[in-house]
């Protein structure tokens, strides 16, 4: 029998996946479509993961639990190179961004910060997706909106407050 928390781990898991999957995407130039199905897929994932993981009676705490952010980060770190690979950013912009992330992590070691730097790349996957394949420009919208109605009360009383918070508090906390 499958229990709650395998399945939620073999989500986390996908990210990884789908992250590598959309540099070879990138490598594939005439792509769009296939990137920004496999960025909603992930989304997917992302999404319910937690919530079946807490469904798990068992309460148990895993590696893969650990590296949920790790997971979103490879995908995140996915979707920058796809742009980078198909053309649709300069391999020295993505580059440069790469190096600057690389080592403001470094330095600040920070969770929020983990955080913020995913948004370039999902905010080109956007606007990618919106210039060249609307419907899954659409698709991805559609997605954000409904996932931050779902989750709005957790995410406007804990995450958001706990992200600013954090981000303000970079300089201060480095160790």
């Amino acid at each position: 029998m499958v229990h709650a928390k395998t399945l939620a781990d073999l989500l986390t898991a996908s990210r990884f996946f789908f992250g590598v999957y959309l540099i070879w995407l990138g490598l594939q130039k005439n792509s769009v479509e296939a990137a920004m199905l496999t960025l909603w897929l992930a989304w997917v994932t992302d999404l319910i993961d937690g919530a079946i993981a807490r469904r798990d009676p068992r309460h148990i705490h895993t590696f893969m639990s650990d590296h949920d952010l790790t997971a979103d980060m490879t995908l995140s770190f996915g979707c920058w190179c796809y742009l980078a690979l198909a053309g649709f950013i300069s391999p020295l912009v993505a580059l440069s961004y790469i190096v600057m992330v690389m080592l403001s992590l470094w330095y600040f070691r920070s969770l929020h910060l983990r955080w913020a730097v995913q948004v370039p790349p999902y905010v080109g996957m956007l606007l990618v997706a919106w210039a060249v394949a609307p419907f899954y420009g659409a698709l991805l919208v559609t997605w954000l909106l409904f996932v931050v109605v779902v989750i709005w009360p957790r995410f406007s009383r804990k995450v958001v407050p706990e992200f600013l918070t954090g981000l303000r508090n970079l300089w201060h906390t480095r160790r």
